[in-house]
Parts: C-alpha cells; structure tokens; sequence
C-alpha cells in the first residue's frame, strides 16, 4: 500500500525530476495571469539568515516586481528554481532570507507548494475547496443512529467505521475522495449553469478536489458579498460540504497544479472526469510498478 507519507527522499528526487516535466503543463490561466505569490511550506521550520528571526515552517514569495524577486516561471532566477530548491534561489534579501544549504543540515525541500488567489492582470480567482474529510463527517453523520450533537468528529468518524476503513491512518475513506470528486464536478456545472461560464476547472487535490472559476471578463468582480452567496448557495441549497474560508478569502494561498501532496504520495492533478484514477494516475513515476 503505497498511501503514505512522502519521504525526504521522495520528495526530492519528485521536484529535481519529475516536477520540471509536468511544469509546462500549470494551467494557462495560472502561468498566464501570473500569481502575485508563490508559497512553500516545509516538512519542518527552516532557519533564515538572520538568528534573531525563528526559522520559517512557511514563506511567501512575490512572483515579479522587483528585479530580485521571482519573474518568470522558468529560466534563471525562476518560480521553478524556487520550488525545487528553495534556500538556495530565495529570491528576497535581508535578515528574512532562507538561509544557505551549506550551514543547514537539512535541505530546504518543499512539503507544499501553493500559488496566490489573486492575479496581477484580473480580478481574483474564484476557488471551491472540498475535502475528504469534511465528506467523510457528512456522511457518518448520516448513517450514526444516535444523537450526534455531544459526539466530536472523530468520535462520529469511529461509530460510522471511517477511522477503521481504508486508508487506514487516515480521517476519510477512499469513497469520501470518490464524494469530492463527484461534488467537484457538481460544483463545475453549477458554475455553467448559474454563472454562464465555461471557464471553469476541477483539480485533484491529494485529500479532496479543488474547482476554479476564472473568468476574465472584467464583469465578474466576485466582491465578498457574491463570494459568501456562492459559498451559502453550494452549502445549503447543494449540501455539499466546502472550505467556506477558501471561497470567500480573496487572500487565500491554494496547492500548485502539479505540485506534490506529500501526506499521501500523489501529484496534485486537473481532472476532466469524476472517475479519474487517483489512486494510480496521480502516483508520482518513482512509485509506479516498472511496467507503468
């Protein structure tokens, strides 16, 4: 069973390896609208250049303004180079820099890699956020024969036989991220049939689905009243189970399209259909049988 936990290892040989070939494949309405930051957070807190600043467990970056800052997605001085070996091509200076590889016993590896929500050249992007987890509580709520209201969610997870299922370790079952990826679509045709818009897209997540709204036209400013509109609309009337904070926080940071979801070992993956193989599809090359 190959649901893990990514090891250091793992995770570098995936981002100095195969990272650099799915990259050219970062949704056009990403790479093209150029994401005001790039986050990246670490297995463990990673010391700056300065003692008296605490090491970082998270740093975001600018992706272009300045001539030291980040401003392209590949080449010298890029958004690539950043995410694989982030210490060594920091692009901010000062006492909040990364500091060297050669001083720190552990290389400054990336556990998650996210992008900003907002754009230079558009309005912000509209992301839905669904987990397996918040699926998995939905439906134990739904087949627990007993008063629920005293119980916490682990507690309703264990009656519901969640916490026992596979994958074991974990707080949902395989059929929860099969329900995110059912809603996620859901959520898309939602989006088509009440917004008129196609531009639309469902991505695997690693623990659930995220689905984008990026409509340029200038029309759709998304303000936070129809953002909190969308999000009530999807929760009460859809009952589907969102992140609400992800739709209606335009400050939100959200995980890089092809990106590695270390806590389980599968690459972050826009989908087209509500059956794609995660389990086998999203594995990363080094955990595929030879054969694959």
């Amino acid at each position: 069973m190959d649901w893990k936990e990514s090891s250091t290892d793992e995770i570098a040989h995936y981002y100095h390896n195969e990272f650099e070939q799915r990259f050219s494949q970062i949704p056009n309405f990403i790479r093209e609208s150029q994401p005001k930051e790039i986050g990246i957070a670490f297995p463990e807190a990673y010391p700056v250049k300065s003692e008296g600043i605490p090491p970082k467990e998270f740093v975001r970056r600018d992706t272009f303004g300045r001539r030291d800052q980040l401003n392209s997605w590949e080449g010298k001085n890029s958004i690539l180079e950043f995410v694989q070996s982030p210490a060594s091509n920091d692009p901010i200076g000062g006492d909040h820099q990364l500091a060297s590889p050669e001083v720190v016993s552990e290389p400054a590896i990336p556990e998650a890699v996210y992008y900003a929500t907002d754009f230079h050249d558009r309005n912000w992007l509209l992301t839905v956020d669904i987990d397996a987890k918040d699926v998995a509580l939905q439906w134990a709520e739904s087949v627990v024969d007993q008063d629920t209201s005293k119980l916490t969610s682990e507690q309703i997870k264990s009656e519901a036989g969640v916490i026992e299922a596979e994958p074991a370790g974990y707080p949902y079952r395989f059929e929860d991220i099969d329900q995110t990826l059912n809603y996620g679509f859901e959520v898309q045709e939602y989006f088509r049939d009440h917004l008129g818009t196609n531009d639309t897209q469902v991505v695997y997540s690693g623990q659930g689905c995220h689905i984008y709204l990026y409509d340029p036209d200038k029309m759709y400013r998304y303000s936070e009243t129809n953002r909190n509109l969308i999000a009530k609309t999807l929760i009460n009337r859809l009952n589907i189970p969102i992140d609400k904070p992800v739709t209606t926080d335009e400050s939100r940071v959200i995980r890089l399209p092809y990106s590695l979801h270390t806590g389980v070992s599968r690459v972050v993956t826009p989908i087209y259909d509500a059956d794609f193989d995660y389990r086998n599809k999203a594995k990363p090359d080094s955990l595929k049988p030879a054969q694959e």
